[in-house]
């Protein structure tokens, strides 16, 4: 069975008691028990009281110690209710009740009760509600409570019927909450003290007891030494008495919470071995009482009940419900864990205690004063279990630093019989064996004269020497230090960025109040701030007028250089210096001590440490901020809570930047875009100016881009459809839902008002990131080329001074890398200038059919004429082979940079003379010119290639370029395809093969005659290439030759003669047949003309060959002439 089924917690110690409510409840009061530490303070209080009129208590103790029951319990007994005093007497007992009953006497009805618990608000409201809620007025004073109406009401009900009533007594549970606020905001607390005197004064009729959980001064040690003597005066008034329970007390009270079907007539063998050990040198009753106690806390071990106790008085123990705390927590390893998961026959032991203390409250414990004894356990656990420690090892070594680290209260020490006790699943001889290896390991150490272990001490570091040594050595404090180690974050303009989009911050920083004059008047906005909130810190102990001074000027000098500088001070300033000094020292003891680091136990607490203070520092810092008193230039100083900074921010961000636009994006509404955002805005930039005019751009789905162009281009109407088409346009003002036509009109007027020069794209962007804009640089790219694209009509665009006559991808590149590598000119036109708009634009559509020319814009004429021009092949650029006229229009355009000067200046220029442009006549010239001369220029590489062609046609005896005729000529071709065996005349005759009269095809074969690509010629290329056609096409003659001689079949002779007509060489060819018959004949006849030839001079034999072919060929036009109708005759052939 699990221990849940037969374990739980008493229902009055599942909550925690609130006087208001709980008072005049008499379930309330059921199960409490007065201890005697209890009864000793009322015992107190009423001697007080009775002999010295003293009227003001406070009660201090830690949590858990019972001081709101008792509160409860007292305002029972003095109730004129009989029913809740009959109760009460029963708690208090008959001696006490009547001690209580002599020094306040009840009267017929009892004492009026008045419960009020604090909280962080004015203390005269709070108490002047229960006044109210108490009835002790019908309705609140007119003008509402103030201290001296409060008073008087007070003393006034409680001087009310003597006889009938006792008096008041005013009970504040919680008054820490009005001291902690008082201290947090500086606020007053006179009226505490006012009510202390009143209550002394009132001769025992109105009494007040404030219930607090630290001293009284534990509020006030942060602040300045002027309110510290102010508080002190305060707490002078009320007699402290300390609520706590004794040790014993502690476990009777944990017996008593812990309810459970165990009955257990008398005390086990555990629990009276435990209660011996710890009232050792006691009576035995002593020891036997106890016994009984601890039995009673099962499932408890009797160690974990002692030391639960002692735990709850540490100060870390104080941040939570101690006892009854752990008692119903269900944290991990905590009491109610264990009972969910664990059988009924097991123990809460001391190794689970351990284990729960350091997953829940480790951080605490290490920067308390059981720090250093906690690291070094902590530390030992470590290389047990890496000097290969089993679990007894694990266990035993918990239960020795949880005994030893509260030894000094719970009066037990880790002896070998008390760890027995704790770990009684082991055998006597294991635990012996594992605490030998454990002081073999130097994990622990025993001691003789104790005859108990403890943790080994291996570090000696004195921390707290060290850090006396630091402080010492501090002469100021480093702000700027202070300032990261307080890890102070900026202050966020949040209502604006919700409004815009674009995040904008304000430095935070703290600032010495003697220098924070010269800190604001040498600032300057880093890193994206827009201007910083400044804490004032006195640190030569300067008075609150003085340091309000000075904060003024400071904020004086906000302006629209230095950004807005917000000057505060808090009464909590004061408190921020000892609490730096000591975080400072605390670093350089961990930065210049090196034996630290040998040393992993002093680390460990150093480290706590300083988490603690830089924890407690940032704390104090944001209390400093929460309802500081804030100066801005040209404002009333103004006391404001942190939560109202972020709208000063957001106002100030309004004010800074009135048109800024409303970009709500993410990835790029921000000064430094993930390198995942650039990757998707260089995509959109690239959709941007490729693919202008189709819908979104052209994006399919929704990746990164598309949700960019969403949400700057589509949401922001700057890409629109117009007609059929989509095109870029620039916002209107009326219709500018996202605020973008201010910065667009500024930026078109920066760049007409500097016509006179080109202006750098880095220029707008400077101008759209300061006020009134604040646009953010990540924005930048994309909106600059929205509006060039938008302005192209009226801009133009040169990269690094070379006008460019189309934005391209490549400049959007150079443009979101670099933006000064990107200009713009304003373009505009004067009434002369454009007379010649028209006449050039109709040159521009008849020399380049794929413009239309929509928008008659100089700009785009200007584009038009020098696009025509960049599409020139690079041969016609440099050939000399051109008329004057065309020369000089080449060269004008080489230089043409400025598409205004070379329409309106350049062109006319190119006659030669100044034309002033105003008769018709001087048009016509101008345009004739330059119609003449780029006509020239357009035709002239395709002229050249046309000429080369005819030339190598002549060569190959093509008659003409009709398709009849190249059809053959490719026929020829495949018919000496690999022939040659000449790979250039190979390649020659390949690319013949496929001729089919265009130019493009002709460019591939006059590049193999000049070898390299026609468009890439200069003039002597053009001699080269033909010479070589010309040398190519004699060798596809000769080939040609050859195939008909070596394609006649077997017995059929054959016999060509090659020879040169009119210049050219013409095959002639004569095909006959040669019988065997004929064969003597032939003989006959050769042996006659060799005798001929013998009688001739045989020496030249040039001679004899000539002869040959003169008489072949007169024999073979003879065979030819009938086919040709006998109009054919013999010619004499070179």
């Amino acid at each position: 069975m699990l221990l849940e089924d037969r374990v739980r917690i008493a229902r009055r110690f599942l909550r925690s008691v609130r006087i208001d409510s709980d008072y005049g409840d008499a379930s309330a009061l059921e199960g409490f028990v007065c201890p005697q530490s209890s009864a000793d303070v009322l015992t107190t209080m009423a001697r007080h009281v009775a002999e010295t009129g003293q009227g003001a208590f406070t009660w201090t103790g830690p949590y858990g110690s019972g001081k709101s029951s008792l509160a409860v319990a007292l305002a029972a007994l003095l109730n004129g209710d009989a029913g809740l005093q009959k109760q009460a007497k029963k708690v208090f007992g008959q001696g006490l009740t009547n001690t209580i009953w002599k020094a306040l006497p009840t009267g017929t009805k009892g004492w009026r009760i008045l419960p009020v618990v604090g909280r962080r608000a004015d203390p005269v409201t709070v108490i002047g509600e229960a006044v109210k809620k108490a009835g002790l007025v019908s309705r609140v004073p007119r003008g509402g409570w103030t201290e001296s109406n409060l008073i008087a009401t007070l003393t006034d009900a409680a001087a009310c019927k003597p006889k009938t009533h006792g008096g008041v007594v005013l009970f504040i549970d919680e008054m820490g909450k009005f001291l902690e606020a008082a201290a947090q905001d500086g606020s007053d607390i006179y009226i505490l003290q006012q009510l202390a005197e009143a209550a002394s004064r009132s001769k025992g009729r109105f009494l007040i007891v404030g219930v607090l959980h630290q001293a009284f001064d534990e509020y006030a040690h942060r602040l300045s030494h002027e309110m510290r003597d102010e508080w002190a005066k305060i707490q002078g008034r009320f007699i402290d008495l300390v609520v706590d329970t004794a040790g014993e007390e502690q476990i009777d009270l944990i017996s008593r919470a812990i309810e459970s079907d165990r009955v257990a007539k008398k005390p086990g063998a555990l629990a009276s071995s435990v209660a011996a050990f710890a009232r050792r040198d006691r009576p035995r009753e002593d020891a036997s009482r106890l016994a009984s106690m601890l039995e009673a806390c099962w499932p408890l071990h009797p160690v974990v009940a002692s030391l639960l106790g002692p735990i709850s008085r540490r100060r870390f123990g104080q941040n939570q419900r101690s006892i009854f705390g752990f008692l119903n927590s269900s944290e991990p390893h905590g009491f109610q864990d264990f009972l969910s998961h664990t059988q009924d026959d097991q123990l809460y032991g001391p190794d689970r205690l351990w284990d729960y203390l350091r997953a829940n409250l480790e951080p605490s414990i290490l920067a308390s004063p059981d720090g250093h004894r906690w690291a070094l356990a902590a530390e030992a656990l470590e290389r047990c279990e890496t000097l290969g420690g089993d679990a007894l090892h694990v266990r035993l070594l918990k239960t020795i630093a949880v005994i030893d680290l509260f030894k000094e209260r719970s009066g037990l020490l880790p002896n070998s019989e008390l760890l027995r006790s704790c770990l009684s699943d082991a055998s006597t001889k294991a635990i012996e064996k594992a605490l030998s290896d454990l002081d073999g390991w130097s994990l622990t150490i025993f001691k003789k004269f104790l005859d108990a272990r403890s943790i080994f001490a291996g570090s000696d570091f004195d921390i707290e020497r060290a850090v006396r040594t630091a402080l010492d050595e501090i002469d100021e404090i480093d702000f700027e230090h202070l300032k990261s180690l307080a890890g102070l974050q900026p202050i966020l303009a949040k209502r604006h960025y919700h409004e815009t989009g674009a995040m904008r911050w304000f430095d935070v920083n703290i600032v010495p109040v003697s220098g924070i004059v010269e800190f604001a008047s040498g600032f300057t906005p880093k890193n994206g701030a827009i201007g910083q909130f400044l804490l004032a810190i006195p640190t030569d102990g300067e008075k609150e007028g003085r340091a309000e001074k000075l904060c003024r000027e400071a904020a004086s000098h906000s302006g629209k250089d230095k950004g807005d500088i917000v000057v505060g001070i808090s009464k909590q300033s004061w408190a921020v210096v000892p609490l730096a000094r000591e975080l400072i020292a605390l670093e350089n003891v961990s930065n210049d001590h090196p034996e630290l680091a040998g040393d992993s136990v002093a680390r460990l607490e150093v480290s706590a440490r300083l988490a603690a203070l830089q924890a407690l520092l940032e704390t104090e810092l944001h209390k400093a901020f929460d309802n500081a008193l804030w100066f801005r230039k040209k404002h009333h100083k103004k006391r404001l809570q942190q939560a109202d900074l972020n709208g000063i921010a957001s106002e100030l961000a309004d004010r800074r930047f009135p048109e800024s636009p409303r970009l709500h994006n993410e990835l790029l509404n921000r000064q430094q875009p993930s390198g995942s955002a650039i990757m998707a805005q260089n995509k959109l930039l690239h959709h941007m100016v490729v693919n202008e005019g189709e819908a979104r751009l052209g994006i399919d789905g929704f990746p990164a881009e598309g949700g960019l162009f969403a949400s700057i281009l589509e949401k922001t109407g700057l890409y629109v459809r117009q007609g059929k088409t989509f095109r870029f346009v620039s916002p209107v003002t009326g219709d500018d839902p996202c605020r973008l036509a201010p910065m667009w009109q500024a930026a078109f007027e920066h760049v007409r008002e500097n016509a006179h020069r080109t202006v750098t794209v880095s220029e707008l962007f400077e101008l759209w990131r300061e006020p009134p804009f604040g646009i953010k640089d990540g924005l930048m790219p994309l909106l600059a080329v929205a509006f060039i694209q938008s302005q192209r009509d009226k801009l133009a665009v040169y990269r690094e001074g070379i006008f460019r006559v189309r934005f391209d991808d490549v400049d959007a590149d150079y443009l979101a890398k670099d933006a000064s590598i990107i200009q713009l000119r304003w373009m505009d036109l004067t009434d002369i200038a454009r007379r010649l708009l028209s006449d050039m634009a109709e040159v521009v559509r008849d020399l380049d059919r794929t413009n239309e020319l929509v928008h008659l814009e100089p700009i785009d004429v200007g584009r038009g004429l020098m696009s025509i021009f960049e599409q020139l092949p690079q041969w016609t650029s440099r050939t000399m082979r051109l008329s004057a006229n065309a020369a000089r229009i080449r060269d004008l355009f080489k230089r043409a940079h400025d598409p205004n000067r070379f329409l309106f200046d350049d062109i006319p220029g190119t006659l030669g003379e100044d034309v002033a442009l105003e008769t018709d006549a001087d048009l016509r010239r101008v345009i004739e010119s330059v119609r003449e001369g780029l006509e020239e220029l357009v035709q002239a590489y395709p002229s050249m290639l046309h000429r080369m062609r005819d030339l190598m046609l002549a060569e190959l005896q093509v008659p003409n370029i009709s398709p009849q005729s190249l059809a053959e000529l490719r026929d020829r071709a495949e018919n000496i395809r690999q022939l040659a065996g000449d790979f250039r005349l190979d390649a020659f005759v390949g690319r013949l093969a496929r001729f089919d009269g265009s130019d493009e095809i002709f460019e591939g074969i006059a590049s193999l005659a000049a070898n390299k690509p026609p468009r890439d010629w200069v003039d002597p290329d053009l001699d080269q290439a033909a010479i070589e056609l010309a040398d190519m096409a004699q060798k596809f003659l000769r080939a040609e030759t050859y195939a008909r001689v070596k394609g006649r079949p077997d017995k059929r002779h054959a016999m060509a003669v090659v020879i040169g007509t009119n210049g050219r060489p013409a095959p002639m060819l004569e095909e006959f047949d040669v019988a065997d018959s004929d064969r003597d004949a032939v003989n006959a006849l050769i042996e006659r003309v060799e005798a001929a030839l013998d009688e001739s001079d045989t020496s030249r034999s040039s001679i004899i060959l000539a002869a040959l072919a003169e008489l072949s060929t007169r024999y073979m036009q003879d065979a030819l002439a009938p086919k040709a109708n006998g109009k054919r005759k013999a010619a004499h052939h070179e």
